[in-house]
């Protein structure tokens, strides 16, 4: 067994905020269609591999079952497309394995391909396709067994403690360790410039907000100086008619709020379940705009958004104490 020959790998499943480890042998290939060659990269995984991510974005066929089966692969709809291959088809690798004299001697590999799928990630689709890698270890040199170990995480210890709690296990200097932010880094490095534009679209649309429910204070009390004249003649205190606004302003927050987390949440919800807003993938990575339901998050934006209207109202509430009663009743 593969798991057997590799004496660290019990150590990294050890490693607490691991999930699962893969065992992968990567090598770079030529991949031969009905008319076409492409240069690709084979990605030899073994069976205990966690297919999920690949079900998920699974456009047809399905999975390679190795236990039964090592001679499969899937590919993506791209490849597919570009070589005129799909499922039942056999795919035809060429690599080039160094003989005992140190030539370099082509080799096939013909696996099966049993799935089409598309992450959207167009870079790793047109470079990628997987099986079994018993396939990969067969054109690999006889002293290498596998490239690298493939990690999925629990989420609950971030990725960079687990990163280093695994250094910690394994020889100093013989194995290079990374998180996925920096082993596909132009991706995350676009994710984070693509943060920095969320924080300021939603610091503009609170202030827009603010501003709103401020000017929406303002003339209800223009429209009822009458009213508070007559509250203050009749000896009501200052801040009981400026809490009388407030409310009715917290109201009317409210029922936008509910409003907008009707719809809101209503269209995040299609575009969850249909993806029919769609995004240009060489730019986006993904092929359509990604939700991700958070209650979290959304209870404490509810939160947080009647907490600063509360808080940013008590400004134009203080016109309040301005108004003299006698001009307030003679008011029109």
């Amino acid at each position: 067994m593969l798991a057997k020959q590799l004496a660290f790998t019990p150590d990294i499943e050890a490693v607490q905020g691991v999930q699962s480890v893969a065992v992968c042998a990567v090598r770079p290939c030529i991949v031969k269609g009905e008319n076409e060659i492409e240069g690709m990269v084979a990605k030899g995984i073994s069976f205990n591999y966690d297919f999920t991510f690949f079900k998920n974005h699974l456009k047809r066929g399905t999975v390679p079952d190795f236990a039964r089966d090592t001679n499969t692969a899937i590919i993506s709809d791209l490849t597919a497309g570009r070589l005129g291959l799909d499922t039942g088809m056999y795919l035809q690798a060429i690599f080039f394995k160094e003989d005992s004299s140190g030539n370099r001697r082509p080799r096939a590999i013909n696996p099966r391909i049993v799935g089409i799928f598309s992450t959207g990630l167009d870079d790793y689709d047109k470079a990628h396709f997987i099986t079994h890698i018993g396939l990969v270890q067969k054109v690999m040199p006889q002293s290498t067994k596998f490239t690298q170990w493939e990690l999925r995480l629990n989420g609950n210890i971030p990725a960079t403690e687990v990163v280093d709690k695994i250094s910690r296990k394994l020889p100093p200097g013989t194995f290079n360790i990374q998180a996925a932010d920096r082993y596909n880094r132009q991706i995350f490095d676009w994710l984070t410039l693509l943060d920095t534009n969320v924080v300021i679209i939603l610091t503009l649309m609170l202030l827009v907000a603010v501003i709103g429910m401020c000017t929406t204070l303002l003339i209800l009390i223009t429209e009822r100086t009458h009213m508070i004249g007559t509250l203050k003649a009749l000896g009501a205190k200052e801040s009981g008619i400026r809490s009388i606004f407030q409310y009715q302003v917290i109201f009317i927050t409210g029922m936008g709020l509910l409003l907008g987390n009707i719809v809101g949440l209503g269209f995040c919800w299609l575009q969850y379940k249909y993806g029919f807003i769609t995004l240009n993938t060489e730019t986006y990575y993904v092929n359509k705009v990604l939700i991700q339901f958070n209650p979290t998050q959304i209870f404490w934006v509810n939160v947080g958004t009647i907490l600063i209207c509360w808080l940013v109202l008590y400004l134009p509430a203080r016109v309040i104490g301005r108004l003299s009663p006698i001009k307030s009743i003679k008011f029109q």
